[in-house]
């Protein structure tokens, strides 16, 4: 696990060696704690190429496993965020000959298959997680790729003026004293409307995130050229228009031994590595896994002063019946007080799910101990964890009746009603604006907002191009249910949980890996009938159905709990002074004055507008962080 930043130019945009190195330095300086261990550059005059990697020493601690990263044969050189799974087993395929590698690394064996296969046929057979930049001398080309679900992050810009840049995060291009640093109103919008930015926007204009299961090819006449080598929706229709064969006990046995293939694959490590658990079916199914196979490692939560919000009394009761080696902190106002501006500089983007605070406190906790956690995230995307994925689609069943034209009046009220900003109002609007939606996939997004386009906090024409805009094909034969698993898969994965992970996890230099995102385990998954994910009106039935030989029902089938910290009790008490002065600042985007209500009406107890405080809030402070960091000169 690392960061990596890297540009190419040409004869009109080409500042030389002494430049790009500074420049080089510049952008990597501030993405310093995804790779505190060791620092390389790679810069070539004649190629007009600059590279520069941080490294997190996880695999290979010696220093011949330093990247950038040449092959044997000089015409491919990589830089590599993240680790590949299944990198022995390539190796040998590559080449069994020992005497061949110089390192143990996964690092080595990437780079070495591309110079053998080629860039595009050794990525589709790479298991793991990773970001990856690789040129190739002979044809003076840069290719880009990311992982199939968007656990590493990887972000790119092409102009005519700066050449083309990339790099681990957006703060890299922030820092540097070339690149133009002008804020996209398009992703300004859909921060606003979503809580983060979307794929494939980016808060800078004119620079994207490359999307999950996607290459880039820049040739040497700097044209791009973007394939997807995996696409989830593609990829289900094919795998679950097949006839399934098994039965319940062998679904078991059969997603029992995937589970734990990808388990113990990510123990892979030079360093210690522990799990993440909070007493939920997720966590508890790795950690299992972890045991029964004899991989013991220490488990990590966290929980709150306030009763409601805390799972640690499920999260100790699993480690006892483990007999594991628990660790746990509590947080309360005062640890979430001092903690809160590193929260916010831990996001190169505008970000505000709440639950990123005890994300970055629990992995500056368990980082005292090891260097590489386990995390369940993917599991309620791939096993229906979600209630919306239940209700949705009763709602779209009823909706999907009303006639259009009525549907066309319903909209127009819910606007005309959000410009008047008051609780009523806003009620109203809210139930009108659910009877109007026209698609499931509307009603899916409004049931993902923050403030929805009839709230007339933004312009919502400005919404759009990004990866929540997919509309399904009607040749496409999937439920409701099913279809929006998909959906959180596509966008709210990727673009809200592990942003979340990677960059509270990386802001402490611990690495995460996720079991659930093996792509392997993912297409059994796909292959499931539906009454296998929602079994006799249970969902996640087949995890919990493994947890049961060990775990009480009481535990099991208790009401599922989101990650979610009292952010109510701490904006009146803890954090109250801090959003106080933040709402009290423009910011040249948003209202202050409705800004200035919305806080007052929360501080009256409309606890309803926790989440849509927070996202304004936290807006406030990315833009004070932006605007400081653009006066920075390193």
């Amino acid at each position: 696990m690392c960061g990596f930043v890297g540009l190419l130019g040409n004869k009109n945009n080409w500042l030389g060696r002494k430049l790009i190195s500074t420049e080089l330095d510049r952008m990597s300086k501030v993405i310093i704690e995804r790779g505190p261990d060791n620092y390389q550059k790679y810069i070539s005059d004649e190629e007009m190429l600059g590279l520069a990697f941080r490294r997190l020493s996880i695999l290979d601690l010696s220093i011949s496993a330093k990247q950038p990263m040449l092959a044997r044969s000089k015409n491919w050189l990589i830089v590599f965020n993240g680790e590949i799974y299944n990198f022995k087993e390539i190796r040998n395929i590559v080449n069994n000959n020992k005497d061949f590698w110089k390192t143990k690394s996964d690092s080595e064996v990437v780079v070495e298959c591309i110079d053998k296969f080629g860039f595009e046929k050794t990525i589709f057979h790479l298991n793991g997680m990773f970001s990856i930049a690789a040129y190739c001398f002979s044809k003076k080309e840069l290719w880009l790729c990311r992982d199939r679900f968007g656990e590493k992050p990887l972000y790119y810009s092409k102009s005519q003026k700066n050449g083309f840049y990339f790099a681990s995060e957006i703060k890299s291009f922030m820092s540097s004293n070339i690149f133009s640093k002008d804020l996209s109103p398009t992703a300004i919008t859909n921060f606003l409307r979503y809580g983060y930015v979307p794929e494939r926007l980016s808060i800078l204009k004119n620079t994207y995130k490359l999307a999950p299961g996607s290459l880039l090819r820049l040739d040497k006449s700097g044209n791009i050229k973007i394939k997807k080598y995996w696409d989830t929706y593609q990829e289900f229709e094919n795998i679950n228009r097949k006839q399934f064969n098994l039965g319940l006990v062998e679904t078991e046995n059969k997603l029992k031994s995937l589970i734990d293939k990808s388990v113990k694959s990510r123990t892979i490590s030079d360093v210690p590595v522990g799990a993440f658990l909070s007493g939920g079916i997720d966590s508890s199914n790795i950690v299992l896994s972890l045991v029964e196979q004899g991989l013991n490692v220490e488990t990590f939560s966290v929980g709150f002063e306030d009763k409601k919000t805390n799972e640690l009394l499920y999260a100790n009761k699993v480690a006892d019946i483990l007999n594991v080696k628990h660790n746990q902190i509590i947080i309360d106002e005062n640890i979430c007080k001092a903690e809160i501006e590193n929260v916010v500089a831990a996001y190169d983007e505008p970000f505000s799910d709440p639950s990123q605070i005890p994300t970055f406190i629990l992995s500056k906790f368990a980082r005292k101990k090891i260097k590489v956690a386990l995390s369940g995230d993917g599991a309620d995307e791939l096993f229906g964890g979600y209630p919306r994925y239940y209700k949705l689609p009763n709602n779209w069943l009823k909706i999907s009746r009303y006639p259009k034209f009525l549907k066309k009046i319903l909209l127009q009220i819910s606007f005309s009603l959000g410009r008047n900003h008051n609780k009523i109002s806003s009620v109203i609007g809210k139930k009108f604006r659910k009877l109007g939606n026209e698609s499931l996939e509307n009603l899916h997004c409004d049931e993902m907002s923050r403030w929805r386009p009839d709230e007339n906090l933004y312009d919502y024409k400005k919404l759009g191009d990004t990866n929540f805009d997919y509309i399904r094909d009607e040749k496409f034969n999937v439920s409701d249910f099913r279809y929006l698993t998909l959906r959180d898969l596509n966008t709210y994965l990727p673009s809200c949980l592990l942003v979340k992970i990677d960059r509270a996890s990386m802001a402490n230099s611990l690495e995460v890996r996720n079991p659930f995102l093996d792509h392997e385990l993912v297409k059994f998954v796909f292959s499931l009938p539906d009454d296998y994910i929602f079994f006799k009106s249970q969902s996640k039935a087949l995890l919990k159905r493994r947890l049961s030989k060990h775990i009480p029902s009481n535990i099991l089938n208790r009401e599922k709990q989101g990650f979610e910290p009292p952010l109510d009790l701490w904006l009146r008490t803890g954090l109250r002074e801090w959003m106080n002065d933040l709402i009290s600042t423009e910011d040249g985007y948003l209202d202050n004055n409705y800004i200035k209500s919305i806080s007052e009406r929360f501080m009256k107890g409309e606890k309803k507008l926790t989440y849509k405080l927070w996202t304004i809030i936290m807006f406030k402070a990315w833009i004070n962080s932006f605007s400081a960091r653009k006066k920075v000169v390193f």
